[in-house]
């Protein structure tokens, strides 16, 4: 999806959230958890797709990346990429595989292990506290 969904009334106040997953049924299982922890959420498929969201969507506070998107420049690429064109946002890797080894994410990114769980969706909420007024 290109656009965010319409947030519900009374829910002006929501962050925006990305969620990067190549998988269909991933990506709405994963939005809908983002969305379930106060989130608006838009979505991509691919890096490309999630590089042209970041750049129309300057108001983007978090992004939950597919760790295991096809990238020829490795596993992490496409978050690193990421935490260089806007330093500053929550980033979240998932992935059912292996967990990241030290220094493989940027340095303020998590990684949470798929499925992404509501709870994992609530703390990014809260890690951002009241950055996202």
């Amino acid at each position: 999806m290109d656009e965010p969904v319409p947030p519900s009334p009374g829910d002006g106040d929501r962050p925006l959230a990305l969620v990067v997953e190549g998988d269909a049924i991933q990506r709405i299982g994963t939005a809908d958890c983002v969305a379930e922890a106060g989130f608006e959420v838009i979505e991509a498929w691919n890096g490309p797709t999630a590089l042209r969201q970041i750049e129309r969507h300057p108001e983007l506070r978090l992004v939950v990346i597919d760790a295991d998107l096809p990238d020829p420049d490795g596993r992490f690429a496409l978050i690193h990429a990421i935490a260089r064109l806007r330093p500053g946002l929550t980033l979240m890797a998932v992935s059912a595989g292996p967990a990241p080894e030290p220094g493989a994410l940027p340095c303020d990114a998590r990684f949470a292990a798929k499925p992404l769980g509501a709870g994992v969706a609530r703390q990014a909420r809260e890690r951002l506290g009241g950055r996202f007024a």
